[in-house]
């Protein structure tokens, strides 16, 4: 079969010299411009001499390369721009920081110069080298490629998960910390509604990035990209925690009795040494004011067990929550690996005696946790 080559780069890069330069240098290769006929076995990425190419110029070649797994960087012009070898230099560096690829080899060409025959043996001995390598081989570097694209996106979305989790969960005991009395029930309505946000907004984030992934691995169109399947927590999940409140309430009633009989006891004693004909409306004052102490001791004291119990919830569930945005992340990133494989050979496997390795039912097996949808 004979070999395909795509020949990608911006308007006035010198894609068509270099195109011509081929086809009269390659005959036994099919260079082309425009869409190839199948799947290239290499890309050509052309830019100009004359400044080092941009990221969005660079992003358009990785997505015209999705396919293929021999890429190579042109330099073109370098008869007019004698600083080529600095621009071939920042192309490589960039090409290395911006894409997924490694190691992708960058030469020079002169393929149409103004003056003197056309420089292109560097050109077409490398890419005589690397059509000559097995396919094999060409298949175990795009298979690399792919699973560094997607670890990079596993990494940049697990690492928003939880800082957006750790957030929540100072958000939400800031807030329990400041909850009034018998104000339980709407704290727990209010964290629901966080929560939802939150879900949510990771829903939202792994739709993006998913979409980017399935379309720089070329597998766009098998993703069903998650859109409007938000996770959500059942009521057993995220349902405020109840607890045994007999002997918390056994004690509370002790501390306020103690605090309301010491105060009426000091009062009484107080108002008598100051009015000794009236120690009996010091009595009823001292024991006016025990009382109400004594309630207040009470009160308080159910307050801050209830925050307390709050504060502990709410950290639960910001580890849940973080649990089922995680599982969101597997899923969906393990549905890209998957329709990656079956587009070709960019995705590696590995396979085992189950299955594929790392299948549907091995990453949720991990987690419990439901989505609607």
């Amino acid at each position: 079969m004979t070999p395909v080559v795509l020949v990608v780069g911006p308007s006035r890069a010198g894609v068509g010299g270099v195109v011509a330069a081929l086809r009269t240098r390659l005959p036994d290769v099919e260079v082309v411009e425009g869409p190839p006929p199948r799947a290239p076995d290499a890309v050509l990425a052309v830019v100009s001499a004359a400044a080092p190419m941009t990221r969005s110029q660079w992003a358009d070649v990785e997505r015209a390369s999705a396919g293929s797994g021999l890429l190579v960087g042109v330099v073109a012009k370098i008869d007019a721009h004698r600083q080529w070898r600095d621009v071939v230099a920042a192309n490589r560096d960039g090409a290395e920081r911006w894409g997924s690829r490694t190691a992708i080899p960058w030469v020079g060409a002169a393929a149409a110069p103004v003056l003197g025959d056309a420089d292109v043996d560097e050109l077409v001995r490398v890419l005589r080298a690397g059509l000559a390598r097995p396919p094999i081989a060409r298949a175990v570097r795009a298979a690399v490629s792919a699973s560094d694209v997607l670890a990079r996106t596993r990494l940049r979305l697990v690492r928003s998960v939880r800082d957006g989790a750790s957030a929540l969960r100072t958000e939400l005991r800031a807030a329990a910390a400041t909850v009034p009395p018998g104000g339980a029930q709407a704290f727990e309505v209010q964290v629901r509604a966080r929560v939802e946000v939150f879900l949510k907004t990771v829903d939202r984030d792994v739709a993006d990035a998913v979409g980017e992934a399935a379309a720089e691995l070329g597998c766009g169109d098998r993703v069903a990209v998650p859109r409007g399947h938000a996770c959500r927590l059942e009521p057993s999940d995220a349902g405020r925690p109840t607890s045994s409140r007999r002997l918390e309430a056994r004690l509370a009633a002790v501390l306020g009795l103690g605090f309301g009989v010491g105060t009426a006891l000091a009062v009484g004693r107080l108002v008598a040494g100051w009015a000794p004909g009236v120690s009996t409306a010091g009595l009823v004052a001292g024991a006016v004011m025990g009382l109400a102490l004594g309630v207040w001791v009470v009160r308080t004291r159910r307050l801050l067990h209830d925050r307390a119990v709050l504060d502990r919830w709410v950290a639960d569930v910001a580890g849940t929550v973080r649990w089922h945005a995680e599982a969101r992340v597997a899923e969906w990133l393990l549905s890209v690996a998957s329709a990656g494989r079956d587009a070709g050979p960019r995705v590696g496997s590995r396979a085992t005696p189950e299955g594929p390795a790392g299948s549907l039912k091995q990453v949720t097996d991990q987690y419990e946790w439901r989505c609607d949808g």
